[in-house]
């Protein structure tokens, strides 16, 4: 390949104009000297690979530091493979330990999504309220601290309008242990995240008959 301007390398490589500038700035590969009788700065193809290596590097999770590293490695004839391998294993470990994080972050997310009712007014909202009182779920050790927060359903008869549904979430909400609710008159059904040690599934349920209303557990089995 005959040697290129900046326009062309970028659209060899896949990258923009800006980003191969930047290598330049940051001292990844140098910058062409201007023809001396004027026109556009000249790029080599060993300037293209070098652009390459970097964007696959980058690809990798490799940080501009570690790259120039590399970089000064691979044109080193006295370099050993060893030391990119060192290189690479480092940065797998790093991988590793992010993938680890991630998954606790993942954990934390479900175990708040599980325990919300997905509906009702803010003040019911277990996941606002996990943020503004740092009881957020992160991982197995924070899982250890609640394990006995569960959400609970309850098949309500009776509910003719949303002012039924108002009721019996006001009840609900009274009860101890009841970190969100929603009730729908229309499902005839409530969703309870509730903590288990201060109260149960079916003293939520005699709460809902001693406001009126024919209330019964649903199992796993329903």
């Amino acid at each position: 390949m005959s040697d290129m301007t900046i326009g062309k390398v970028a659209e060899a490589v896949g990258v923009g104009v800006e980003t191969i500038r930047f290598y330049e700035r940051r001292g990844l590969i140098e910058q062409p000297p201007r023809p001396p009788a004027g026109g556009y700065r000249i790029y080599s193809d060993e300037t293209m690979r070098r652009v390459q290596f970097i964007r696959r590097a980058q690809e990798l999770g490799f940080s501009l530091r570690e790259i120039a590293e590399l970089l000064s490695l691979r044109t080193e004839h006295d370099s050993d493979a060893r030391e990119v391998r060192q290189r690479a294993t480092a940065k797998l470990q790093d991988v590793e330990r992010r993938i680890e994080r991630l998954q606790h972050i993942r954990r934390g997310l479900m175990t708040l999504l599980d325990r919300c009712p997905g509906e009702g007014p803010l003040r019911c909202c277990s996941i606002i309220d996990a943020l503004e009182h740092d009881r957020v779920p992160n991982g197995e050790t924070t899982q250890r601290k609640e394990p006995d927060m569960q959400t609970v359903r309850l098949t309500i008869e009776g509910m003719h309008c949303d002012g039924c549904a108002e009721i019996v979430r006001h009840v609900l909400e009274q009860q101890a242990g009841v970190k969100g609710c929603s009730v729908s008159h229309e499902n005839g059904e409530a969703k309870v995240a509730v903590d288990t040690r201060q109260t149960s599934g079916e003293r939520l349920a005699e709460a809902v008959r001693g406001a009126g209303y024919s209330t019964s557990l649903v199992t796993e089995a329903d």
